[in-house]
């Protein structure tokens, strides 16, 4: 039960006080060092099918005059009653990741970016992954605005042993080539939409990730959000699938 909790802290785990929320109030978006969002949804079905699931979430982002910074971490657990009536998890996952770009000119920048991906109901152990490369902001507007990325890189996917999150006995390690895009509409003051997208193309695997959300604000601080998230790899362990899909409606916090 402690893991089930464990991705729910890292979405509240860094909500501010009271008195810091309204020292934020006061400063305006270029004055602030870093936004960073926390988001948590909590889902209990009980009924024909008995399961808890809980997906925590924390985002941050700070964007320099010559650095521009993002780093996220989720995990999502979810608990389910068998056949025989017994508490089992049907699912356990954990995601980090950190981007560093330089910029240059006309909208051009260099990007180094690392992730951590742990799916104990993936097949792998854990997949690893760093790359660096050139990207250019195609689009800026107030509405609209579109980043692509392309670049070599170098990746680590790990077989055994199941209880390790970095220690590996059989592992493939791999050149990559790493390619991204990063969309995001301004529908209104209140709403916002986001596709990211990033593939890895490897000798052996290819592998996408693909997330899609809609954020509607309720005030200063919170937010609604609707999200998918798809990963998929062209070749797996066998018993896995190759494509994993989850959908979630959180609570977002801005600070």
């Amino acid at each position: 039960m402690r893991k089930n909790w464990l991705a729910l802290a890292c979405g509240v785990a860094v909500m501010p006080a009271m008195v810091h929320a309204q020292e934020a109030e006061q400063e305006s978006a270029q004055e602030r060092a870093w936004d960073i969002e926390t988001e948590a949804s909590y889902l209990l079905s009980r009924g024909n099918s008995e399961s808890e699931s809980i997906v925590g979430k924390v985002n941050a982002a700070h964007d320099g005059v010559n650095w521009r910074q993002t780093a996220k971490a989720e995990a999502v657990n979810t608990m389910s009653d068998n056949d025989d009536g017994e508490e089992e998890r049907t699912a356990e996952r954990y995601y980090a990741s950190y981007k560093l770009d330089r910029k240059l000119t006309d909208n051009n920048y260099l990007f180094n970016v690392l992730t951590y991906d742990k799916d104990n109901f993936s097949g792998f152990q854990y997949q690893a992954s760093y790359a660096l490369g050139l990207g250019r902001r195609f689009l800026e507007t107030p509405a609209h605005t579109l980043d692509l990325e392309a670049g070599p890189g170098y990746r680590v996917e790990c077989l055994e042993p199941e209880d390790s999150y970095t220690g590996c006995d059989n592992k493939d390690e791999s050149v990559i080539a790493r390619f991204a895009g990063n969309y995001k509409w301004t529908i209104s003051e209140n709403a916002s939409f986001r596709q990211a997208v990033s593939t890895e193309v490897g000798e052996d695997n290819t592998s996408v990730r693909s997330e899609t959300s809609l954020t509607s604000k309720i005030n200063d601080h919170f937010a609604m959000r609707l999200s998918h998230l798809v990963t998929r790899d062209s070749e797996v362990p066998d018993g896995t699938h190759n494509t994993d899909q989850e959908t979630s409606v959180s609570l977002v916090y801005t600070f």
